[in-house]
C-alpha cells in the first residue's frame, strides 16, 4: 500500500496535502502493517527514569563500536514501560537472578513500535522482556574479557605481589554506609588488633561506578596501606557488573599492594575475583581472612618469643650454675685469704699499739710545755691591755668634757644670729611688708590703680587701695 493512495480525489490534481492528524494516523497505520503488533529489539539502556507515576521510559540504542562508551549511539529508540507492564516485567527480572533494569545493561524487550501524534515521536512501548538474553550477554563479555586480561598476563599479575605479614593498615573501597561496609568493619573491630582503615568511599552500582571504584583502588594503593580490600554485598547478577568492567579489573591487576575481593553472596563469582590477589566470597569472608593473616603473624610472634624465653632461661640457668661454682670456689680461696690477712693484721697491730704508746707519750711531754708557756704569755699580754685601757679611759672623759662645753658656746651663737634674721624683729624696728594677692610687692609697676594692698606691721595690718598709678 502507497502513501498516497491515487484513490484519494485529493491526489488528481498533484501531491497529496494531510493535515498533522491525518499524517499521524498514516504513520500508525504503515507501522502497524510493517511490523504487526508486537516485536523484538535487542540494545543497551540508557538515560533510564523512572517518573512517579510509575512509568519507566529510557533510550534503547546500538552503541557505535567506533566510539567509547556514552558516546553517540549509532541508532536509538525512545522505549515506554508503563506501570501495568513494569510490574510484570520487574518480577521476571527477580525471577532470574533477582535483576533490575539499569543503564548500560544489555536487553532483549518485546514492544509494540507506534506513533505517539500528540509528540510526534516515534516510540516503542514495552511489555515484555527475555533475563536469558541479558545473562547471556554478561557472561559473554565477562568470558571475552577474561581471555584479554590472560592474553596481557593481567590475571596473575596482582598475585605477584607479596602478602605482608601483618596486613593492619587497610585500605577500603565500597560504599560508606553501606551493610558490606559494616560487615567488614564490625569483623576487625571484634578481633581486637590494632586496626588503621582507608576508607575509599565511591558507589558500588550503576554506570558511573568502574571509574569511580578503579580510581578509588589506585587512590588507595598509593596511600601507604598494607593491603586493599574491595567489598560490596550480594544482589542480582546485574548488580555486579560493575566489577566485571575493564577499567576495575586493571586498576586491581596493577595495584601496587595485594587486593582482597569481597563482593557478593556464596555464589557469586566476578572479573574482580580473578585478578585479585585474593578472592573471598562475601565482605565478612573477606575481613575473616585478613584478620586470620594478622592473628597467624601474632601467634608466630608469640611462638617466637616464647622459644627466646625458653632459650634465655635455660642461658640463665647455665649461667646460675657457672656462678654457684664460681662463688663457692671464691668463698673458699677468699676465707684462706681472709685467714692469712688476720694473722698478719694482728702482727701488726701489736707493733702498731706500741709505737703509737711511745708517740703519745712524747707528744703529751710537749703539749704540757706549750701549755705552760701560753699561760704566762697570756698573763703579760693582760697586764698590759689594763694599762693601756686605763691610759685610753682618761683620754676619753677629758675629751667627753671639752665637746659639750663648746657645742653650747656655738648653740648661744646661733640663737643670736636668728634673734637678728626674726622678721618679727625687724618689724619691731619700723618695717613693714606689703603684699598684693599674698605676693610681696618690691616695685610699684607690680600694681596698678584700684588693686587691694595689705601691709603687715610689727603690731598688725592695714589694708589700703592704689590710687595713683606711677
Amino acid at each position: 500500500m502507497s502513501l498516497f493512495d491515487s484513490a484519494d480525489p485529493r491526489a488528481a490534481a498533484g501531491p497529496v496535502t494531510f493535515t498533522v492528524a491525518e499524517l499521524a494516523d498514516r504513520i500508525k497505520q504503515v507501522l502497524s502493517d510493517a511490523f504487526g503488533d508486537e516485536l523484538w529489539v535487542e540494545g543497551e539502556i540508557r538515560n533510564l527514569s523512572r517518573a512517579r507515576s510509575g512509568h519507566m521510559y529510557f533510550d534503547l540504542v546500538e552503541p557505535d563500536p567506533n566510539n567509547g562508551a556514552g558516546k553517540q549511539p549509532e541508532a536509538s529508540v525512545s522505549v515506554a514501560l508503563f506501570r501495568f507492564n513494569r510490574e510484570r516485567v520487574e518480577e521476571t527480572l527477580r525471577r532470574h537472578g533477582g535483576m533490575a533494569m539499569e543503564d548500560g545493561m544489555k536487553i532483549r524487550i518485546l514492544g509494540k513500535l507506534d506513533f505517539w501524534p500528540p509528540g510526534g515521536r516515534l516510540q516503542l512501548y514495552m511489555s515484555g522482556i527475555d533475563p536469558n538474553f541479558t545473562l547471556g550477554e554478561l557472561e559473554a563479555e565477562r568470558l571475552r574479557l577474561l581471555e584479554k586480561l590472560r592474553d596481557e598476563g593481567l590475571l596473575a599479575k596482582n598475585q605477584g605481589v607479596p602478602f605482608p605479614v601483618a596486613p593492619l593498615r587497610i585500605g577500603l573501597v565500597t560504599s560508606n554506609g553501606s551493610a558490606a561496609h559494616h560487615d567488614f568493619c564490625d569483623e576487625l573491630v571484634s578481633s581486637g588488633l590494632a586496626w588503621e582503615v582507608l576508607l575509599a568511599d565511591t558507589p558500588v552500582q550503576g554506570a558511573d561506578a568502574p571509574p569511580l571504584i578503579a580510581a578509588a583502588i589506585g587512590a588507595v594503593g598509593r596511600a601507604g596501606v598494607d593491603v586493599v580490600a574491595v567489598v560490596r554485598g550480594g544482589g542480582a547478577r546485574t548488580d555486579l557488573v560493575a566489577f566485571d568492567s575493564e577499567a576495575v579489573a586493571r586498576a586491581v591487576a596493577n595495584a601496587p599492594v595485594p587486593v582482597v575481593s569481597g563482593v557478593g553472596h556464596e555464589i557469586d563469582r566476578t572479573i574482580i575475583d580473578e585478578v585479585a590477589h585474593e578472592a573471598q566470597k562475601t565482605p565478612t569472608a573477606a575481613a575473616v581472612f585478613i584478620v586470620g593473616v594478622a592473628r597467624a603473624h601474632l601467634q608466630a610472634t608469640e611462638v617466637a618469643w616464647d622459644g627466646i624465653a625458653e632459650w634465655a632461661q635455660r642461658l640463665v640457668n647455665d649461667a646460675n650454675r657457672r656462678l654457684l661454682a664460681v662463688s663457692q670456689t671464691t668463698a673458699r680461696t677468699a676465707e684462706s685469704h681472709l685467714h692469712q690477712a688476720g694473722s698478719r693484721l694482728q702482727g701488726r697491730a701489736g707493733w702498731i699499739r706500741e709505737l703509737a704508746e711511745t708517740r703519745t707519750r712524747g707528744e703529751t711531754r710537749r703539749v704540757d710545755d706549750c701549755a705552760g708557756t701560753m699561760r704566762h704569755r697570756a698573763a703579760a699580754a693582760i697586764v698590759d691591755g689594763r694599762r693601756t685601757l686605763e691610759q685610753k679611759k682618761s683620754g676619753v672623759v677629758a675629751q667627753a668634757l671639752r665637746i659639750p662645753r663648746a657645742a653650747t658656746k656655738e648653740l648661744v651663737n646661733l640663737e643670736g644670729r636668728a634673734r637678728l634674721l626674726d622678721p618679727q624683729a625687724i618689724l619691731a624696728r619700723g618695717w613693714s611688708i606689703t603684699r598684693h594677692g599674698g605676693k610681696v610687692v618690691r616695685n610699684p609697676s607690680a600694681v596698678a590703680a584700684g588693686d587691694e594692698l595689705v601691709t603687715t606691721l610689727a603690731e598688725g595690718e592695714l589694708h589700703s587701695t592704689v590710687s595713683e598709678d606711677k
